[in-house]
């Protein structure tokens, strides 16, 4: 027989709180025809994170469609946490706004005993919708690494939401899953705490005057000074002098001892040369306002996100953005670090972020040189002087066997798409072979590895994006030492014996090692300083575009 209306409507109503969905529609035993017939009025639609949807659907009818927010005491008690950790969502890095938390305040708040079945029903699942919204940013980030097209190649692990949803009611402590989701890794929280700082600093006036476009001599006293003076004060780099504290904006300060210790602090937590000369870009540096550190800030808390407690214990880590190599131990404690290169700014040579596990290093190795460079750079070489290969100690091969490039090849008709397809060249091991005496191998499909350099003039420099996408470390055997230090008795005699043998020797790790190369431009360390990069690759702009304009707008408001 078929259903009254009335039967129908009241039939709808439930789906309405599992959502306008083919399953629910079965369930309760009402045709899709039969829906559209008796619809009256269009439906709110509440906007759900596109993972939620179905677990939503999915969660309300293995519950009967009995609410979980809604209608109990314990239910309020959770709603006035969960939207009291919404509208602190700034506090992550993540906006409010993502979480509908404006409206979703109002709406919790206008319901009252007398509220009809529908609006309570979209009330509830609105918040629902929002919870597993922010639990899955808080675990994994709000944007896909992948989609970026930033040669950031990492795999956030997801929060199942039928699952967070089944064990948040059966626990039924919403404060609980939320500390549990939020990522363990100490940076994490440390980056939190400065971010919060950073905000605290902006809703003051931020850090005062910027300094004067000029450098400042030590000795001198002028009123550039004092401004310098004050902001190295605001950002924590100049511990406070209230006697010399002063509203007049024409006072004047000297730059002293004092102030140069402070501003070489300053320097070194910026990457720059720690030398206390305030020249362009140190001054470039103190002038950014703090709202662009806030964006920086919000944007790595981002990328910890998309490696939620990956990044503990026994380790590597390359932080392309800092040219700088952190070694942990098993207790997360950093026990070596050393300067590195890394790749050129030209986006095909960007150093991509990845994570593996390094298993060997290779001694005496030899360089496969890599087509790209073979027919871009060394063809125009051979061309001028084909003893070019000879006289870098490389081999030209055809078809695997190794040729005379001064009579087997006719340089003259060479061109960069014959060569790079029909040659190769491989650079013998010896002095001023391009990946020195030793390199470590975390195999990878992007061919990227750590590896010893003759070009040790580089590691000086500020800015070291200098290499075709590898890792060059500045203390190579420094590394190897401690990575063969597990597992023999002698490593350094062991390193010289297979060295004096001139031939590549492989030698594989008893214990592999995970390596992370990151992309951090803002971090705390372990010493509780934080830390400020240049975008060397532009990936801070892009991300910034990728999550919301205020992060955009804030980001690019110092360049």
């Amino acid at each position: 027989m078929k259903a009254s209306k009335t039967d129908l409507l009241y039939r709808l109503k439930l789906i309405r709180l599992g959502g306008a969905f083919g399953l629910a529609a079965i369930v309760c035993g009402v045709s899709a025809v039969e829906a559209r017939e008796i619809e009256e009025e269009p439906r709110p639609v509440a906007a759900e994170h596109p993972r939620a949807a179905e677990a939503i659907n999915q969660f309300y009818l293995e519950r009967g469609l009995q609410p979980f927010w809604l209608g109990r005491t314990d239910g309020i008690r959770n709603v006035d946490y969960l939207l009291g950790a919404l509208g602190n969502a700034a506090s992550h890095g993540l906006s409010p706004e993502r979480y509908g938390y404006d409206t979703l305040s109002t709406d919790v708040a206008l319901l009252n005993p007398d509220s009809n079945f529908d609006e309570t029903a979209r009330v509830e699942r609105a918040l629902s919708a929002a919870f597993l919204l922010y639990l899955d940013d808080l675990r994994a980030g709000v944007a896909d690494p992948e989609a970026l097209n930033l040669k950031v190649h990492v795999d956030p692990s997801r929060p199942d939401p039928l699952r967070m949803l089944r064990e948040t009611a059966q626990i039924n402590n919403v404060p609980e899953v939320l500390e549990q989701i939020v990522p363990t890794d100490p940076r994490y929280r440390q980056l939190r705490d400065a971010l919060s700082r950073l905000m605290s600093q902006s809703a003051l006036g931020g850090w005062g005057p910027t300094v004067p476009g000029r450098g400042l001599k030590f000795g001198e006293t002028s009123v550039a000074a004092d401004t310098l003076r004050r902001r190295l004060i605001a950002m924590g780099d100049l511990s406070p002098e209230p006697e010399l504290m002063s509203s007049d904006a024409s006072a004047v300060s000297t730059y002293d001892d004092r102030m140069r210790e402070a501003v070489i602090k300053f320097q070194d937590r910026h990457g720059l040369t720690a030398d206390g000369i305030v020249g362009p870009a140190t001054l470039r540096a103190l002038n950014q306002p703090v709202t662009r550190r806030i964006a920086q800030a919000m944007l790595n808390l981002e990328r910890m996100r998309w490696r939620a407690n990956q990044r503990l214990g026994r380790r590597i880590e390359v932080n392309q953005a800092a040219f700088r190599m952190t070694v942990f131990d098993d207790a997360d404690l950093p026990v070596h670090e050393s300067r590195v290169v890394v790749g050129k700014s030209e986006r095909r040579l960007q150093t991509p972020e990845f994570s593996r596990k390094m298993s060997y290093m290779v001694l005496n190795p030899r360089w496969n040189v890599p087509r790209s460079i073979v027919s871009r750079e060394f063809l125009p070489a051979a061309k001028a002087d084909p003893t070019f290969f000879e006289r870098q100690n490389m081999d030209l091969y055809r078809r695997g066997k190794i040729i005379d490039a001064t009579k087997d090849v006719n340089w003259d008709q060479m061109t960069p798409e014959i060569f790079g397809a029909h040659f190769g060249v491989i650079q013998k091991p010896g002095p001023g072979n391009a990946l020195g005496n030793v390199k470590f191998m975390f195999p990878n499909g992007h061919n990227i590895y750590l590896h010893d350099t003759p070009s040790k003039h580089l590691f000086s420099q500020e800015m070291r994006a200098h290499s075709h996408g590898c890792v060059r470390v500045e203390r190579p055997f420094a590394l190897a030492w401690l990575l063969l230090s597990e597992q023999s008795d002698d490593p350094g005699v062991m390193i010289e014996n297979i060295l004096a043998t001139g031939d590549e020797t492989e030698v594989p790790l008893e214990r592999p090692i995970p390596i992370h190369l990151i992309y951090l431009t803002s971090w705390v360390d372990h010493t509780g300083t934080l830390h400020f990069r240049e975008d060397v690759y532009g990936r801070d702009e892009a991300l910034a575009r990728a999550l919301h304009a205020d992060v955009q707008e804030r980001l690019t408001s110092g360049l």
